[in-house]
């Protein structure tokens, strides 16, 4: 009795995790979808962007932990060893790669390449992790990247710079981006222990860091200072650790699934504040993105609860 008992307590601990892990990588797509947003207020070039938005995400997240834990917050970087480092090294990477693959090619060519993240990443867990990806996950992604291809579509059909024809070197950053988010996500689940709010901030301060040869910092107005006060904490800071720890919980193939909703909910900010009305395989698109995801989310708590 005892022992059916502790089964039962483990497998409603286990729901519960996942449940936590659904709602942290929604909660971390919604941050990522305002960059489209702060992108558009802020005047600085990408390279400078990159650095106060890195930076900023930063000390946010140095504060963050400093007030949670106190003095002793920084002996988690003394203790740490080669999987946290790898993890900065990684999230340091996808962020240049991604803001460098747009400086090459149009978003809606970057956006139908991250479109394989789903795919990378259960291959990827696949080979390094044995887990195997449900039929669900796999149906969902198939249909979210279809959601995306119906959105990116007018860019394409417009000619606009990194279309088809658009530059190689921006196709193979977009790709690397790609898979490094895949392998990010990937190695977080392998590492569960990890303490992820660390990991953001020293993430965050080496992006910066790599991108401060590139750009020029000090020539950002008050304007510009206000929003990249917000755009690094909420974008880098905020939507990173939420990612990593949902990531943790729950499979490789359904994080990555999970935070295509990002690509929607860009649109839709940029609607709601700048008075743009989406183009209709937008709507359409985001439409079956957002159906997509929701369908998968209610399948997997209806499942859940069942077992």
């Amino acid at each position: 009795m005892e022992i059916a008992q502790e089964l039962d307590e483990e497998r409603i601990e286990v729901r519960a995790q996942r449940r936590r892990g659904i709602w942290l990588v929604l909660g971390a797509a919604l941050a990522w979808s305002t960059a489209g947003f702060f992108t558009r207020v802020v005047d600085a070039d990408l390279w400078t962007m990159l650095v106060w938005r890195g930076g900023l995400g930063a000390v946010a997240l140095f504060i963050f932990m400093r007030l949670r834990d106190g003095p002793v917050c920084w002996r988690v970087l003394h203790v740490a060893r080669a999987p946290f480092w790898t993890a900065v090294t990684l999230t340091a990477l996808a962020m240049l790669a991604f803001i460098a693959a747009l400086s090459l090619a149009s978003v809606a060519k970057v956006s139908l390449i991250y479109a394989a993240a789903p795919f990378a990443a259960a291959l990827l867990a696949f080979l390094m992790l044995g887990e195997r990806p449900s039929l669900g996950a796999l149906i969902a992604s198939l249909a979210a990247a279809i959601g995306i291809a119906i959105m990116v579509t007018p860019s394409f059909r417009a000619g606009t710079a990194g279309g088809l024809d658009g530059n190689i070197y921006g196709d193979v950053l977009a790709l690397s981006m790609t898979f490094l988010m895949a392998l990010i996500t990937v190695h977080v689940r392998r590492h569960p222990d990890l303490p992820m709010v660390a990991v953001g901030a020293c993430g965050c301060l080496l992006t910066a860091s790599m991108a401060l040869p590139f750009a020029a910092p000090l020539a950002v107005t008050p304007h510009d200072i206000f929003w990249l006060a917000m755009f690094g904490p909420i974008t880098s800071g905020v939507g990173f650790v939420l990612y990593a720890k949902g990531a943790q919980r729950l499979l490789s193939s359904e994080a990555a699934l999970l935070g295509a909703i990002e690509t929607p909910l860009g649109p839709l900010w940029v609607w709601l504040l700048f008075n743009e009305t989406p183009s209709a395989p937008t709507l359409l698109g985001g439409g079956l993105i957002f159906a997509t995801l929701l369908a998968y989310v209610w399948r997997e708590n209806r499942l859940g609860r069942s077992k």
